[in-house]
């Protein structure tokens, strides 16, 4: 069997799936990528039998082919061509050439047939959502997922579908992101699903090259998938009980201090270069409507202070710098609230002063 396709058909639909596939694989199978080409369309599928990742591009060829080879070296040498180059493949029983500019290439290949795919799902929930609202939701939440904890359901992002909301929740157990699109949902009853870390990095990647105004979620009891135009993914979800999120978010709203952002991002990139690296911590003391940044190593100590308006009580409290910083990266107001209660173990909450879509959670800590 021969086809011919280009690197300009190829190398788009690659790079979206490419990052499915793992340099350690339990099956050698799960190495290649499934070139399925048929109705002047070429698909491009990979799998690690936990995420699967589909995507499409139209193409001149008229020929019909189904066949796997080995995805990291097929794309490196797509990269490695000039745009408009053609390669011709011929398809053998267990090996496949690539002929480009003279250069012959030669790639295993395995039964198409004995290719893992993920189980079509029955009963979902279906709704719309906007690609830039979904986009947005994660970018601003996922970055306090938990990274490899042995509680499976921080390892993941919480999405929580109710009739006038899609709410997406991340937490590693010492920060808490929730982001809200508010939006209408025909739903009979709430559905709430944990998606795995990966599924949820190449799910950024896909809307982020995604060119529709609206995508299509699918949920299941057992998978979440999301429907671009020419693009799908579906992923296993993690099985356990997501963290009740609203017993974190502090109910005591009386000492909320207003602080300008880009001053208290400054004077923290600035403490953190003295920030001890075992504990991250930094100190913060509120007192005469001013926040003074104390923090200290073994090579020394910096102390800032910026002006805060709106506070009625001092205080001290110490947190992680990082997790501080990495939230008002995400926030983009002039100004944020800044919900300190006080009192030992209290969490902090922070969110813009312009709209209440993302609230950021922060548990204090010992220094």
């Amino acid at each position: 069997m021969n086809t011919e396709l280009s690197v300009e058909e190829l190398l788009d639909p690659l790079q979206t799936v490419i990052g499915v596939v793992e340099k350690r694989q339990t099956l050698p199978i799960l190495s290649h990528v499934l070139l399925r080409l048929k109705d002047q369309t070429l698909t491009l599928t990979t799998t690690d039998m936990e995420l699967e990742i589909s995507a499409s591009n139209k193409i001149k060829s008229s020929e019909e082919a189904l066949f796997t080879i080995y995805a990291k070296d097929l794309i490196d040498i797509v990269r490695r061509l000039p745009e408009k180059t053609k390669i011709q493949f011929k398809i053998e029983e267990k090996k496949v050439y690539l002929n480009a500019n003279n250069n012959t290439f030669e790639l295993n290949t395995f039964n198409n047939l004995d290719f893992p795919t993920l189980p079509k799902t029955d009963n979902s929930t279906v709704v719309t959502v906007k690609q830039e609202d979904l986009k947005s939701a994660i970018e601003n939440t996922s970055f306090s997922m938990g990274n490899q904890d042995i509680r499976a359901y921080l390892n993941g992002l919480y999405f929580e579908l109710n009739k006038d909301s899609l709410i997406v929740v991340a937490t590693d157990g010492h920060r808490l992101s929730i982001g809200e699109i508010k939006q209408t949902n025909e739903l009979d009853e709430k559905k709430t699903v944990i998606l795995p870390r990966k599924a949820v990095l190449e799910l950024s990647k896909l809307l982020a090259k995604s060119t529709q105004t609206d995508v299509e979620i699918h949920l299941s009891d057992n998978y979440f998938s999301l429907y671009d135009t020419n693009t799908k993914i579906i992923s296993r979800l993690i099985d356990g009980n997501f963290p009740n999120y609203k017993q974190v978010i502090p109910t005591d709203l009386s000492n909320t201090i207003v602080i300008n952002r880009v001053d208290f991002l400054s004077s923290l990139q600035q403490a953190s270069i003295f920030v001890e690296e075992r504990t991250k911590g930094v100190k913060l003391v509120f007192r005469d409507n001013s926040l003074n940044i104390f923090s200290h190593s073994e090579r020394g100590q910096a102390k800032t202070q910026i002006k805060v308006k709106n506070q009625d009580k001092e205080l001290e409290i110490a947190f992680n710098i990082h997790y501080i910083i990495s939230i008002l990266e995400k926030i983009t107001s002039e100004e944020i609230n800044m919900v300190v209660p006080g009192g030992e173990n209290q969490s902090c909450l922070l969110s813009s002063t312009e709209d209440d879509n993302y609230q950021y959670i922060v548990m204090p800590m010992r220094i």
